[in-house]
């Protein structure tokens, strides 16, 4: 019996890592701090500093990304959404309007043929219970989503398939 509760807890013990890893990846407090030294460093070296900011930042937006977004907007407005981070897999992205609505995705680096073409292009009254479309991001990304042909209230939310 000792045996199987000794096992147990060590076992526990070298699963407590695993378990936290996911909690620490999106480290703020570091982040900052990073940055911040970066900040003062700007009078010295300022592309160096600004280019570890830059990377910095992009690190941190994929530490830091959920695997649920939602945006909205307004008709008329034709923003475009961006930059969102993307890890490698699948999502379904789903529209709600009861206007037209037109949305092309563009990566800034290869994603795969989904993130660089047309995810939605409807008319008024097809999405008023959603459209939904399933696409892959084919490796660790950054996409930007143009909103256009906006003629109502919209509602658009990406979601990774677990």
């Amino acid at each position: 019996m000792k045996r199987i509760i000794l096992l147990t807890v060590l076992a526990l013990l070298c699963a407590i890592p695993a378990f936290l890893q996911d909690e620490i990846q999106c480290e703020t407090a570091s982040l900052q701090a990073a940055i911040q030294t970066q900040l003062n460093e700007i009078e010295d070296d300022p592309i160096s500093a600004l280019n570890e900011i830059i990377q910095l930042a992009l690190g941190g937006l994929f530490d830091c990304a959920d695997d649920r977004q939602t945006f909205s907007g307004q008709a008329g407005a034709q923003p475009v959404v961006g930059p969102l981070a993307l890890h490698e897999g699948f999502y379904i992205v789903k529209l709600t309007t009861e206007g037209s609505a037109r949305i092309e995705a563009t990566s800034l680096e290869s994603c795969g043929k989904d993130l660089d073409s047309i995810l939605f292009n409807i008319s008024a009254g097809q999405a008023i219970n959603g459209a939904e479309n399933l696409i892959q991001a084919e490796d660790d990304c950054t996409v930007y989503l143009e909103v256009s042909k906006i003629s109502a209230s919209w509602t658009l939310a990406i979601e990774k398939v677990q």
